[in-house]
C-alpha cells in the first residue's frame, strides 16, 4: 500500500470511529456527568435551606436570652405585659414562661408577620407545656428545634429561668413562613409531617431513602423538573417534617442540546477536513521528500552528526531511508561521545584529586617546569594553579631538597616509580613537608615525570608530639588531685560559713530584732529616738532576709540535680492563679503558651519561674495596662523562654547589672526586693547548661530570655555537677 492510500484510510477511519464512539458514548458519560452536576446543585439548596433553618434557631436563642434577662428582673409577669411590636421585631410568634411544675405562668402571642396580635390557643399551649416538662425533667434546659402541634409546626427555643422554670420562644411553620425559605432558596418549597397518614408517594419514597443515613434524596420529576427532599427532626431527635425543593432541569436540558450541536458540528468540519486531506495528499508526501533532502543536505554542510532526520510511523520507504541515515548517525556520535567522556573522566580525576598532582617535563625548555598541576596543588602551596604551571620544580623544593634531588632524578630516569620525603615552600614562605610518589609517563611522545605529592604535616606534628602527651597528662592529673583538694576544703569552708551564718549571726539579729520591737511598743519615746530605733529595727529585718537568701543561693549549688520532664506552661499558669489569689484588685492580662516542656530539675525551675513571675508582677504595679506573657522561641538550635512585661523596665546601659547578687536597679522604696532573685534565676539557667539575658526600656517594660541546654544539642555533659 503506497503512501496516499494510507494516508485516505487513517484519516477516514479515524473520522468515522471518533464519530460513532463519541454518538454513542455521549448519553452514559457527558449526560450523567450533567445529572450529577445537577445533583450536587440541589445538594447546595438543600444545604442553605438547613442552614437557614439552624440560623432562624439561633435567632430565636438570642431572643429567648433578651426574655429571660427580662423575666429574672421583672418576673413572669414581664411576658404578658409585652407588646406586639416586641414579638415582630424579634421576629417570633410566642413567648412562655412555665414554673418547675411545668405550670404556665406567662404567655403572649403576635403573628409577626402581619404584624398584629394573635391569641395562644389551648392546643399550642398544651403542647408547650409538654415540650417544658420534657426540659425540666429531663434538666436539660437548653433545647431548640421544632416541635408538633397536630397538623401545625412550630420552631422553639428552651432556656431556663429563675425558679427553676424554663422560658419557651417559638415561631410558627405556617404558609408565610414557608413562603420566605421559598423565596431565600429561590426554589419552590413544600413541607410534609412525617406522620400524616396522606404523605404523597413520592414522600414516602424519599423518606425510606433518607431513614437508610442519606443526607438528602434528589429525584428527576420529568424532563424538566428536579425534586430534593430533606428530613427535618424534633426537639428530641426524632425525624418530623420532611420538606421538598422543587427546580427546573435548566443545566440538563442545556446539556443535551449542546451535545446535539457538538456533534452536528463534528460531522461537518469532518467532512471539509477529509476533502482538504484527500486533495492535498499528493503535495503533503512531497513535502516529506523535500524536508528529508533538506535536512541531509544540511547536516552535511554542518557536519553536525547530532541531528537526526524525523521518522514517521507509516513504515513507507521514506521511514526505511531515514531510520538508515539516522543509525549512521548513531553511531558517529556514539563514538564522539565516548571520546569526550573518556576525556572528561581523566580531567575530573586529575581536578578533583585529594592529593597534589604535578606533571613535569624533562625536555628542552620544559626541563624541570611545571607543565599541569591540579586545584589541590595549588590550595597546598598557596598559588593558583596559573602560577604553578609558570615555575620550576626547584623554586618549591628547600634547599636541602635540591640536594638530594639528582639522586631522585636518575631513579625515575631509569624507570622507577619511587616514593620519597620532600621539602616545599609555600608561597608565604612557610616550610611543610610531603610524602611524594614519582614516575615516568610518556605523554604525545615526550617524556614527563608524573607526581603525586600529601602533605604529612599532621603526621610529622604528631611523632614530635606524642612524646609529650604522656607527661602533660601526668601534669594534669596532678592539677586535677590539686584542685580536687582545694574544692573539697572550699565545700568545707562554705559549709562552716552556712553553719556560722544561720547560728551565729541570727541569734544576735534576732535579739536586736525583738528589742527594738519591744522599745517602740513599750517605750515613751521622742520622734527622733523612735525613728533612730525603728530604723535599727528595719535594718535588723533586712538584714536576716539577707542572710537567708544568700543560704538559698549557696543551697542552690550543692543540690541535687534530678532531671525530668516539666511542664512550664502549667507552672507558670499556677503562679498566675496563686498571685492573683494574694493580690485580688489587681488584674493584669496575663497570656502564657500552652504545652511547653523541658527535661530538668522540677524544684529548680520552679524556683526559677517563681522568681522571673514575681518580677513581671511587682514590676507592673504602676503600669496603666499591666500584661505579662510567657512563651517560647524556636527559631534557634534550641527553644528560647521568655517572660515579658509592660512594667517599669531597666536602661539598657545597666544590664550587666541584673544578675548581680544585692544588686537592685530601682529604688528600694517603691519595688521592695533583696537583690537576689535574678542571681538565683542566673545560677540556676547555668546548673541547666543555657544562658540567659535581658532586653528592656524604661517605662516600656522588660523581657528576660533564657534556654534550659546548650546551643549545640549535640554536646554531651552533665549539668548538675
Amino acid at each position: 500500500m503506497n503512501i496516499s492510500r494510507k494516508t485516505i484510510l487513517v484519516i477516514v477511519s479515524t473520522f468515522i470511529g471518533l464519530v460513532f464512539i463519541l454518538a454513542i458514548t455521549s448519553d452514559f458519560i457527558l449526560l450523567n456527568s450533567f445529572a450529577n452536576l445537577e445533583n450536587k446543585l440541589l445538594g447546595e439548596s438543600i444545604a442553605k435551606l438547613k442552614y437557614e433553618i439552624r440560623e432562624s434557631l439561633d435567632d430565636m436563642e438570642s431572643c429567648a436570652r433578651d426574655y429571660v434577662a427580662l423575666v429574672q428582673k421583672g418576673g413572669a409577669s414581664e411576658i404578658g405585659t409585652l407588646d406586639t411590636d416586641s414579638l415582630v421585631n424579634h421576629h417570633v410568634d410566642f413567648v412562655a414562661v412555665y414554673n418547675a411544675a411545668g405550670e404556665l405562668l406567662s404567655a403572649k402571642s403576635a403573628d409577626y408577620h402581619y404584624r398584629r396580635p394573635a391569641g395562644l390557643d389551648d392546643g399550642l399551649v398544651q403542647c408547650l407545656g409538654k415540650t417544658a416538662l420534657f426540659a425540666i425533667k429531663g434538666k436539660d434546659r437548653h433545647l431548640k428545634g421544632a416541635i408538633r402541634n397536630g397538623a401545625r409546626l412550630h420552631q422553639v427555643v428552651v432556656r431556663p429561668c429563675a425558679g427553676g422554670g424554663v422560658l419557651l420562644v417559638g415561631r410558627n411553620i405556617d404558609r408565610e413562613e414557608i413562603a420566605q425559605l421559598s423565596d431565600i432558596s429561590e426554589f419552590a418549597l413544600e413541607i410534609r409531617q412525617v406522620r400524616d397518614e396522606g404523605l404523597p408517594a413520592d414522600f414516602k419514597e424519599a423518606l425510606a431513602d433518607l431513614g437508610d443515613g442519606a443526607s438528602f434524596h434528589a429525584v428527576p420529576l420529568d424532563e424538566s423538573h428536579i425534586a430534593g427532599y430533606a428530613l427535618f427532626n424534633d426537639i428530641n431527635g426524632q425525624p418530623l417534617f420532611i420538606a421538598k425543593l422543587t427546580e427546573r432541569r435548566l443545566l440538563y436540558q442545556q446539556g443535551k442540546a449542546s451535545i446535539t450541536y457538538i456533534l452536528a458540528a463534528l460531522c461537518v468540519a469532518g467532512f471539509v477536513f477529509c476533502c482538504v486531506m484527500l486533495f492535498f495528499v499528493r503535495e503533503t508526501v512531497l513535502k516529506r521528500l523535500g524536508i528529508l533532502s533538506a535536512t541531509v543536505r544540511q547536516i552535511s554542510n554542518d557536519s553536525d552528526i547530532s541531528s537526526r532526520l524525523k521518522v514517521t510511523e507509516h513504515n513507507d520507504e521514506l521511514d526505511d531511508l531515514a531510520l538508515t541515515i539516522n543509525g549512521m548517525l548513531d553511531s558517529l556520535e556514539r563514538a564522539e561521545v565516548t571520546l569526550r567522556e573518556r576525556e572528561e573522566q581523566y580531567r575530573i580525576l586529575f581536578e578533583r584529586a585529594p592529593d597534589s598532582i604535578l606533571l613535569l617535563g624533562t625536555e628542552g625548555d620544559e626541563s624541570g617546569r611545571i607543565v599541569a598541576a591540579n586545584k589541590a596543588s595549588a590550595i597546598q602551596h598557596g598559588y593558583t594553579v596559573e602560577e604553578l604551571c609558570g615555575m620550576s620544580i626547584h623554586d618549591l623544593n628547600v634547599p636541602e631538597s635540591n640536594e638530594a634531588s639528582a639522586d631522585w632524578m636518575e631513579r625515575i630516569f631509569s624507570g622507577q616509580w619511587i616514593t620519597f620525603e620532600v621539602w616545599h615552600f609555600r608561597k608565604d614562605g612557610a616550610r611543610f613537608p610531603l610524602e611524594v610518589h614519582a614516575g615516568p609517563v610518556k605523554l604525545n611522545g615526550k617524556n614527563y615525570i608524573l607526581g603525586f605529592d600529601r602533605d604529612i604535616t599532621s603526621r610529622k606534628l604528631a611523632e614530635e608530639t606524642d612524646h609529650m602527651y604522656m607527661e602533660q597528662i601526668r601534669q594534669l592529673n596532678t592539677e586535677l588531685a590539686r584542685q580536687a583538694n582545694g574544692l573539697e576544703a572550699a565545700n568545707s569552708e562554705l559549709e562552716a560559713f552556712n553553719y556560722s551564718v544561720s547560728h551565729d549571726l541570727r541569734g544576735p539579729l534576732t535579739r536586736i530584732s525583738g528589742y527594738s520591737q519591744l522599745i517602740l511598743e513599750e517605750a515613751a519615746l521622742d520622734s527622733q529616738t523612735r525613728s533612730y530605733v525603728t530604723r535599727i529595727y528595719e535594718s535588723s529585718c533586712w538584714l536576716n532576709e539577707m542572710i537567708d537568701a544568700m543560704l538559698r543561693l549557696a543551697q542552690l549549688a550543692r543540690s541535687e540535680f534530678q532531671p525530668q520532664q516539666v511542664d512550664l506552661s502549667a507552672i507558670v499558669e499556677s503562679l498566675s492563679i496563686d498571685f492573683r489569689a494574694a493580690e485580688p484588685e489587681r488584674r493584669p492580662e496575663v497570656v502564657i503558651a500552652p504545652g511547653l516542656t523541658v527535661v530538668g530539675d522540677l524544684r529548680l525551675l520552679k524556683i526559677l519561674l517563681t522568681n522571673l513571675f514575681s518580677n513581671a508582677w511587682k514590676y507592673t504595679a504602676h503600669s496603666p495596662s499591666p500584661r505579662i506573657e510567657f512563651g517560647a522561641l524556636h527559631n534557634g538550635p534550641v527553644p528560647v523562654f521568655f517572660i515579658s512585661d509592660t512594667g517599669a523596665g531597666f536602661d539598657m546601659k545597666d544590664v550587666d547589672r541584673l544578675f548581680r547578687v544585692f544588686t537592685r536597679l530601682h529604688d528600694p522604696g517603691q519595688f521592695a526586693g533583696n537583690g537576689i532573685g535574678l542571681a538565683t534565676v542566673q545560677r540556676i539557667v547555668n546548673r541547666h547548661g543555657g544562658r540567659i539575658w535581658a532586653e528592656g526600656e524604661p517605662q516600656k517594660g522588660a523581657t528576660f530570655y533564657f534556654t534550659l541546654q546548650p546551643d549545640n544539642p549535640s554536646v554531651s555533659r552533665s549539668f548538675a555537677s
